[in-house]
């Protein structure tokens, strides 16, 4: 987010009256329904939040990632309702801000119109990108790429260590990059064994941002040069071959849901 936008907020709007500080915020606690239209936006100000969507079945995909100095539930201006729900998944604090009292704000500093407004485009670019890893890379691509990704804010933790705790399980690890969770397992299991990271209890721990970025370019590449064998001998059109590739990759995981629906997450 705007980082005069963060220090507007921080500066200003935290301080005025109706504001309502939430702390300490633990994780699991939901801030908000899918069924009403929120009557506030909200700051955080630490920790982390997933923005979800469920379907009738309860599974879930993770939308996005909010991180310290993020506003979200900005629909709030509009009175709409969306069909997600916001889920703390690190402990901190949460400013909760009326709408009428924000409104008031961004009277006082038109500008804000505009950082809003960068902000909307700044997370529509970020659905775009998530909808073609969706669409163009496999599971291990996309894992890499997240982890890489979310290893920044994460941490790490301490300054006598440069290691990079993501305390997300593999359930919400696979409701984010769009997979099932026993193929996730799977692959996290062959990339630990590789050291490009370790397992722990609602947690993957990464050493090295750029480990997993060198894995994630070599596994591209790996990809592009299947995909040119497979023209090479079918003739397929390279669009038309990672379609049925990823559709194909889709169909085993669909099957293996099936087979494993009542399996109890450990982790």
């Amino acid at each position: 987010m705007n980082s005069a936008l963060t220090s507007l907020i921080r500066g200003e709007l935290l301080n005025s009256e109706g504001v309502r500080r939430l702390a300490p915020v633990r994780r699991f606690a939901s801030l908000l329904t899918s069924e009403t239209a929120p009557e506030s936006l909200y700051f955080l100000d630490s920790g982390f939040v997933k923005i979800v969507r469920r379907g009738e079945d309860a599974k879930e995909v993770i939308v996005s990632i909010i991180g310290p100095g993020e506003l979200f539930a900005e629909h709030a201006i509009q009175r709409i309702s969306r069909p997600f729900t916001a889920e703390v998944i690190q402990d901190g604090v949460i400013f909760e801000i009326p709408r009428d009292v924000f409104l008031a704000f961004c009277q006082r500093h038109p500008e804000v119109w505009k950082m809003l407004w960068e902000l909307s485009v700044e997370r529509q670019l970020d659905l775009e990108q998530k909808v073609s890893l969706l669409c163009l890379q496999d599971v291990e691509y996309r894992i890499l790429y997240y982890l890489a990704q979310l290893a920044g804010p994460f941490g790490p933790p301490a300054s006598e260590t440069t290691e990079y705790s993501i305390p997300l399980s593999q359930s919400e690890l696979a409701a984010l990059i769009g997979a099932t969770r026993e193929t996730t397992s799977t692959t996290l299991n062959a990339l630990s064994r590789q050291g490009l990271l370790r397992l722990g209890r609602r947690m993957v721990i990464v050493g090295s941002k750029e480990a997993l970025r060198a894995a994630a370019k070599a596994r591209a590449a790996k990809a592009g040069a299947t995909a040119v064998a497979a023209v090479a001998a079918t003739g397929v059109a390279p669009s038309i071959a990672a379609s049925a590739t990823i559709t194909g990759e889709n169909d085993q995981e669909s099957a293996a849901t099936s087979a494993t629906a009542s399996e109890t997450e450990s982790n």
